[in-house]
């Protein structure tokens, strides 16, 4: 099962793996409040005043903090 999975991965494209690689980290930082998530969102006014360029990018990273689904 796990060669299934690391072969299922290596067959992605690299702009995909990288999308679902960045995602899957970001995500789970998160979750263990490593990273804060009022640090990802796509703010205006930060990217233009305060040159926070990386906002442009994160926001399409994160989904939600992963826990209890019910």
């Amino acid at each position: 099962m796990a060669q299934a999975v690391e072969e299922w991965y290596k067959q992605m494209p690299i702009i995909t793996r990288s999308y679902l690689t960045a995602a899957i980290v970001t995500t789970i930082g998160c979750s263990l409040d490593i990273i804060s998530p009022y640090n990802l969102y796509l703010n205006p006014k930060l990217v233009v005043k305060q040159y926070e360029v990386w906002r442009l990018i994160t926001n399409f990273l994160y989904f939600r903090k992963m826990g209890n689904l019910f």
